[in-house]
Protein backbone atom coordinates (compact mmCIF):
# COMPACT_ATOMS: atom_id res chain seq x y z
CA UNK A 1 0.00 0.00 0.00
CA UNK A 2 2.95 2.33 0.62
CA UNK A 3 3.52 2.74 -3.12
CA UNK A 4 0.01 4.08 -3.68
CA UNK A 5 -0.48 7.84 -3.65
CA UNK A 6 -3.62 9.61 -2.47
CA UNK A 7 -4.41 13.22 -3.34
CA UNK A 8 -6.65 14.91 -0.77
CA UNK A 9 -8.49 17.87 -2.33
CA UNK A 10 -9.69 20.69 -0.09
CA UNK A 11 -11.52 23.83 -1.16
CA UNK A 12 -11.61 26.59 1.46
CA UNK A 13 -13.65 29.74 1.95
CA UNK A 14 -13.61 31.75 5.19
CA UNK A 15 -12.88 28.58 7.15
CA UNK A 16 -10.62 29.92 9.88
CA UNK A 17 -12.72 28.57 12.75
CA UNK A 18 -12.21 24.84 12.13
CA UNK A 19 -9.54 24.64 9.43
CA UNK A 20 -6.57 23.91 11.72
CA UNK A 21 -8.40 21.04 13.37
CA UNK A 22 -9.35 19.53 10.01
CA UNK A 23 -5.86 19.75 8.52
CA UNK A 24 -4.38 18.21 11.66
CA UNK A 25 -6.79 15.28 11.37
CA UNK A 26 -5.41 14.66 7.87
CA UNK A 27 -1.78 14.99 8.97
CA UNK A 28 -2.29 12.33 11.66
CA UNK A 29 -3.83 9.73 9.34
CA UNK A 30 -2.61 6.14 9.74
CA UNK A 31 -1.89 6.13 5.98
CA UNK A 32 0.82 8.68 5.32
CA UNK A 33 1.50 8.60 1.56
CA UNK A 34 -0.85 11.46 0.73
CA UNK A 35 -0.62 14.99 -0.59
CA UNK A 36 -3.10 17.65 0.47
CA UNK A 37 -3.98 20.08 -2.32
CA UNK A 38 -5.75 23.21 -1.06
CA UNK A 39 -7.46 25.79 -3.22
CA UNK A 40 -8.86 28.90 -1.54
CA UNK A 41 -11.91 30.43 -3.18
CA UNK A 42 -11.52 34.02 -2.05
CA UNK A 43 -11.43 34.01 1.75
CA UNK A 44 -11.45 37.35 3.55
CA UNK A 45 -10.65 36.01 7.05
CA UNK A 46 -7.42 34.33 8.24
CA UNK A 47 -7.89 31.16 6.17
CA UNK A 48 -4.99 31.89 3.81
CA UNK A 49 -2.62 32.57 6.72
CA UNK A 50 -3.56 29.24 8.28
CA UNK A 51 -2.94 27.43 4.98
CA UNK A 52 0.48 29.05 4.60
CA UNK A 53 1.35 28.08 8.16
CA UNK A 54 0.72 24.40 7.41
CA UNK A 55 2.46 24.57 4.02
CA UNK A 56 5.67 25.57 5.81
CA UNK A 57 5.27 22.75 8.34
CA UNK A 58 4.55 19.83 6.01
CA UNK A 59 5.89 19.42 2.48
CA UNK A 60 2.94 17.16 1.61
CA UNK A 61 0.62 20.19 1.74
CA UNK A 62 0.34 22.15 -1.50
CA UNK A 63 -1.38 25.55 -1.73
CA UNK A 64 -2.64 25.42 -5.28
CA UNK A 65 -3.47 29.10 -5.73
CA UNK A 66 -1.29 30.94 -3.24
CA UNK A 67 -1.45 33.82 -5.71
CA UNK A 68 -5.23 34.00 -5.75
CA UNK A 69 -6.88 34.08 -9.18
CA UNK A 70 -10.68 34.14 -8.92
CA UNK A 71 -13.73 32.85 -7.11
CA UNK A 72 -15.17 29.76 -8.80
CA UNK A 73 -17.77 28.54 -6.31
CA UNK A 74 -17.43 25.30 -4.38
CA UNK A 75 -18.27 22.87 -7.19
CA UNK A 76 -15.94 24.32 -9.80
CA UNK A 77 -13.24 24.84 -7.16
CA UNK A 78 -13.26 21.12 -6.34
CA UNK A 79 -13.24 20.20 -10.02
CA UNK A 80 -10.26 22.51 -10.55
CA UNK A 81 -8.47 20.74 -7.71
CA UNK A 82 -9.20 17.34 -9.23
CA UNK A 83 -7.97 18.47 -12.62
CA UNK A 84 -4.73 19.85 -11.15
CA UNK A 85 -3.72 17.00 -8.84
CA UNK A 86 -2.02 13.79 -9.93
CA UNK A 87 -2.15 10.58 -7.88
CA UNK A 88 -3.44 7.01 -7.95
CA UNK A 89 -6.50 7.94 -5.91
CA UNK A 90 -8.37 11.14 -5.02
CA UNK A 91 -10.37 12.17 -1.95
CA UNK A 92 -12.38 15.32 -1.21
CA UNK A 93 -12.23 17.24 2.05
CA UNK A 94 -14.43 19.95 3.48
CA UNK A 95 -12.76 22.59 5.63
CA UNK A 96 -14.74 22.09 8.84
CA UNK A 97 -15.03 18.34 9.46
CA UNK A 98 -12.69 15.99 11.30
CA UNK A 99 -11.28 12.84 9.72
CA UNK A 100 -11.05 9.68 11.79
CA UNK A 101 -7.49 8.42 12.01
CA UNK A 102 -8.00 5.47 9.64
CA UNK A 103 -10.23 7.21 7.08
CA UNK A 104 -7.76 7.00 4.20
CA UNK A 105 -6.59 3.50 5.12
CA UNK A 106 -10.10 2.01 5.33
CA UNK A 107 -11.36 3.71 2.18
CA UNK A 108 -8.27 2.73 0.21
CA UNK A 109 -8.66 -0.91 1.24
CA UNK A 110 -12.29 -0.87 0.09
CA UNK A 111 -11.26 0.79 -3.17
CA UNK A 112 -8.48 -1.68 -3.96
CA UNK A 113 -10.72 -4.66 -3.21
CA UNK A 114 -13.32 -3.19 -5.59
CA UNK A 115 -10.74 -2.52 -8.30
CA UNK A 116 -9.61 -6.13 -8.20
CA UNK A 117 -13.17 -7.44 -8.20
CA UNK A 118 -14.38 -5.21 -11.05
CA UNK A 119 -11.27 -5.28 -13.21
CA UNK A 120 -10.14 -1.71 -12.49
CA UNK A 121 -13.23 0.01 -13.83
CA UNK A 122 -14.00 3.61 -12.85
CA UNK A 123 -14.89 3.35 -9.16
CA UNK A 124 -16.24 5.73 -6.53
CA UNK A 125 -16.14 4.61 -2.89
CA UNK A 126 -18.08 6.58 -0.30
CA UNK A 127 -18.66 5.99 3.41
CA UNK A 128 -20.98 6.74 6.28
CA UNK A 129 -20.56 9.82 8.49
CA UNK A 130 -20.98 10.54 12.18
CA UNK A 131 -22.96 13.74 12.72
CA UNK A 132 -21.53 15.95 15.46
CA UNK A 133 -22.00 19.45 16.82
CA UNK A 134 -19.53 22.31 16.59
CA UNK A 135 -17.43 20.76 19.36
CA UNK A 136 -17.33 17.31 17.71
CA UNK A 137 -19.81 15.85 20.19
CA UNK A 138 -22.34 13.32 18.91
CA UNK A 139 -22.64 9.76 17.65
CA UNK A 140 -25.58 9.84 15.22
CA UNK A 141 -24.90 8.11 11.93
CA UNK A 142 -26.00 10.13 8.93
CA UNK A 143 -26.96 7.19 6.70
CA UNK A 144 -29.10 4.14 7.30
CA UNK A 145 -28.92 1.17 4.91
CA UNK A 146 -31.98 2.43 3.03
CA UNK A 147 -30.24 5.78 2.44
CA UNK A 148 -27.73 4.35 -0.02
CA UNK A 149 -28.23 3.17 -3.58
CA UNK A 150 -25.90 2.24 -6.40
CA UNK A 151 -27.47 2.09 -9.83
CA UNK A 152 -27.48 4.87 -12.38
CA UNK A 153 -31.25 5.42 -12.60
CA UNK A 154 -31.53 5.97 -8.86
CA UNK A 155 -28.58 8.35 -8.80
CA UNK A 156 -30.02 10.21 -11.77
CA UNK A 157 -32.88 11.46 -9.59
CA UNK A 158 -31.24 11.72 -6.18
CA UNK A 159 -27.68 11.75 -4.92
CA UNK A 160 -26.62 9.69 -1.90
CA UNK A 161 -22.86 10.14 -2.23
CA UNK A 162 -21.42 12.69 0.20
CA UNK A 163 -18.37 14.37 -1.31
CA UNK A 164 -16.32 14.59 1.89
CA UNK A 165 -16.42 10.77 2.20
CA UNK A 166 -15.51 9.98 -1.42
CA UNK A 167 -12.49 8.32 -2.95
CA UNK A 168 -12.22 7.88 -6.71
CA UNK A 169 -9.62 6.04 -8.75
CA UNK A 170 -7.59 7.17 -11.74
CA UNK A 171 -9.89 5.33 -14.16
CA UNK A 172 -12.81 7.45 -12.98
CA UNK A 173 -10.86 10.69 -13.23
CA UNK A 174 -10.04 9.85 -16.85
CA UNK A 175 -13.79 9.75 -17.62
CA UNK A 176 -14.20 13.40 -16.62
CA UNK A 177 -13.98 16.02 -19.36
CA UNK A 178 -12.51 19.00 -17.55
CA UNK A 179 -12.49 21.10 -20.72
CA UNK A 180 -16.23 20.74 -21.27
CA UNK A 181 -17.83 24.19 -21.05
CA UNK A 182 -20.96 22.58 -19.63
CA UNK A 183 -19.00 21.88 -16.45
CA UNK A 184 -19.85 25.44 -15.42
CA UNK A 185 -23.45 24.30 -14.87
CA UNK A 186 -22.64 21.28 -12.72
CA UNK A 187 -24.74 21.58 -9.58
CA UNK A 188 -22.73 19.34 -7.21
CA UNK A 189 -19.34 17.82 -7.94
CA UNK A 190 -19.99 14.70 -5.85
CA UNK A 191 -23.27 13.99 -7.64
CA UNK A 192 -21.69 14.54 -11.07
CA UNK A 193 -18.79 12.19 -10.29
CA UNK A 194 -21.11 9.57 -8.77
CA UNK A 195 -23.23 9.61 -11.95
CA UNK A 196 -20.15 9.01 -14.09
CA UNK A 197 -19.11 6.13 -11.84
CA UNK A 198 -22.58 4.56 -11.94
CA UNK A 199 -22.78 4.93 -15.73
CA UNK A 200 -19.36 3.52 -16.61
CA UNK A 201 -18.14 1.68 -13.54
CA UNK A 202 -19.21 1.10 -9.95
CA UNK A 203 -20.36 3.03 -6.88
CA UNK A 204 -19.26 1.24 -3.69
CA UNK A 205 -20.38 1.98 -0.13
CA UNK A 206 -18.46 1.48 3.11
CA UNK A 207 -20.95 1.40 5.97
CA UNK A 208 -18.39 2.38 8.58
CA UNK A 209 -18.26 6.13 9.33
CA UNK A 210 -14.90 7.72 8.55
CA UNK A 211 -15.44 11.37 9.44
CA UNK A 212 -17.01 13.53 12.10
CA UNK A 213 -19.41 15.71 10.12
CA UNK A 214 -20.16 19.05 11.74
CA UNK A 215 -23.72 20.31 11.59
CA UNK A 216 -25.60 22.89 13.60
CA UNK A 217 -28.02 21.59 16.20
CA UNK A 218 -30.91 23.24 14.39
CA UNK A 219 -30.16 21.18 11.31
CA UNK A 220 -30.15 17.97 13.32
CA UNK A 221 -33.56 18.68 14.77
CA UNK A 222 -35.04 19.91 11.53
CA UNK A 223 -33.91 16.83 9.61
CA UNK A 224 -35.98 14.59 11.88
CA UNK A 225 -39.25 16.51 11.87
CA UNK A 226 -42.12 14.35 10.63
CA UNK A 227 -45.77 14.99 10.02
CA UNK A 228 -45.85 18.08 7.83
CA UNK A 229 -42.72 17.14 5.84
CA UNK A 230 -44.68 15.61 2.94
CA UNK A 231 -46.77 18.76 2.53
CA UNK A 232 -43.76 21.06 2.89
CA UNK A 233 -41.86 19.14 0.21
CA UNK A 234 -44.57 19.78 -2.35
CA UNK A 235 -44.92 23.53 -1.83
CA UNK A 236 -41.63 24.92 -0.50
CA UNK A 237 -39.45 26.87 -2.91
CA UNK A 238 -36.17 25.16 -1.86
CA UNK A 239 -37.57 21.70 -2.62
CA UNK A 240 -39.01 22.73 -5.96
CA UNK A 241 -35.68 24.36 -6.78
CA UNK A 242 -33.87 21.09 -6.03
CA UNK A 243 -36.07 19.39 -8.60
CA UNK A 244 -35.09 22.05 -11.13
CA UNK A 245 -31.43 21.52 -10.24
CA UNK A 246 -31.91 17.78 -10.76
CA UNK A 247 -33.34 18.41 -14.21
CA UNK A 248 -30.42 20.71 -15.00
CA UNK A 249 -28.00 17.95 -13.96
CA UNK A 250 -29.83 15.42 -16.16
CA UNK A 251 -29.69 17.79 -19.12
CA UNK A 252 -26.00 18.51 -18.68
CA UNK A 253 -25.15 14.84 -18.17
CA UNK A 254 -27.01 13.98 -21.38
CA UNK A 255 -25.13 16.67 -23.27
CA UNK A 256 -21.78 15.44 -21.94
CA UNK A 257 -22.25 11.66 -21.97
CA UNK A 258 -25.46 10.83 -23.84
CA UNK A 259 -23.67 9.28 -26.78
CA UNK A 260 -21.82 6.89 -24.43
CA UNK A 261 -24.83 5.68 -22.44
CA UNK A 262 -26.61 2.44 -23.25
CA UNK A 263 -29.94 0.69 -22.67
CA UNK A 264 -32.41 2.01 -20.12
CA UNK A 265 -29.81 4.41 -18.70
CA UNK A 266 -29.70 6.15 -22.06
CA UNK A 267 -33.49 6.14 -22.48
CA UNK A 268 -34.15 7.63 -19.04
CA UNK A 269 -31.52 10.34 -19.39
CA UNK A 270 -32.67 11.26 -22.88
CA UNK A 271 -36.38 11.41 -22.07
CA UNK A 272 -35.93 13.74 -19.10
CA UNK A 273 -33.18 15.84 -20.71
CA UNK A 274 -35.38 16.47 -23.74
CA UNK A 275 -38.21 17.84 -21.63
CA UNK A 276 -36.14 21.00 -21.36
CA UNK A 277 -37.27 23.43 -24.00
CA UNK A 278 -40.26 21.19 -24.81
CA UNK A 279 -41.85 20.88 -21.39
CA UNK A 280 -45.61 21.08 -20.93
CA UNK A 281 -48.14 19.57 -18.58
CA UNK A 282 -49.14 16.67 -20.84
CA UNK A 283 -45.67 15.78 -22.08
CA UNK A 284 -44.24 15.78 -18.58
CA UNK A 285 -47.06 13.59 -17.32
CA UNK A 286 -46.55 11.07 -20.14
CA UNK A 287 -42.80 10.97 -19.47
CA UNK A 288 -43.32 10.38 -15.77
CA UNK A 289 -45.84 7.59 -16.44
CA UNK A 290 -43.68 5.79 -19.03
CA UNK A 291 -40.34 6.43 -17.31
CA UNK A 292 -41.20 6.80 -13.63
CA UNK A 293 -38.53 8.40 -11.46
CA UNK A 294 -36.53 5.87 -9.44
CA UNK A 295 -36.10 7.08 -5.88
CA UNK A 296 -35.32 5.23 -2.63
CA UNK A 297 -39.03 4.87 -1.79
CA UNK A 298 -42.28 4.56 -3.70
CA UNK A 299 -43.46 7.74 -2.01
CA UNK A 300 -40.32 9.48 -3.27
CA UNK A 301 -41.03 8.21 -6.80
CA UNK A 302 -44.53 9.66 -6.68
CA UNK A 303 -43.38 12.96 -5.16
CA UNK A 304 -40.64 13.54 -7.70
CA UNK A 305 -42.97 12.66 -10.57
CA UNK A 306 -45.58 15.05 -9.22
CA UNK A 307 -43.01 17.85 -8.97
CA UNK A 308 -41.80 17.23 -12.53
CA UNK A 309 -45.36 17.71 -13.76
CA UNK A 310 -46.06 20.62 -11.40
CA UNK A 311 -42.94 22.55 -12.44
CA UNK A 312 -43.34 22.05 -16.19
CA UNK A 313 -43.03 25.77 -16.90
CA UNK A 314 -39.80 26.19 -14.90
CA UNK A 315 -38.33 23.11 -16.57
CA UNK A 316 -39.11 24.60 -19.96
CA UNK A 317 -37.25 27.77 -18.97
CA UNK A 318 -34.04 25.78 -18.50
CA UNK A 319 -33.62 26.08 -22.27
CA UNK A 320 -32.79 29.74 -21.68
CA UNK A 321 -30.30 28.73 -18.99
CA UNK A 322 -28.59 26.44 -21.51
CA UNK A 323 -28.44 29.09 -24.23
CA UNK A 324 -27.08 31.73 -21.86
CA UNK A 325 -24.21 29.46 -20.84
Amino acid sequence: MAEDTVAVLMSTYNGERYLKEQIESIITQSFSNWQLYIRDDGSTDHTVSIINEFVHKDKRIIFLNANFDKNLGVTRSFMKLLESAEANYYMFSDQDDYWKKDKIELTLKKMQDAEEKFNYKPICVHTNLTIVDNNLNGNLLMKKPEDTWFNFKQLLFKNCVTGCTMMINQALKRQINFNDKKLVNVYLHDWWIALIAAAFGKVIYLEEPTILYRQHVGNLVGSNIKGTAWYNRTVSDPVNERVIQSMRMIRDFWNAYGNQLQGTNKKYTEKYAKLIGHSNLLRNLITVLHYPPVRPTVRGDILFGFLIVKNFNKINQLKIDKEQK
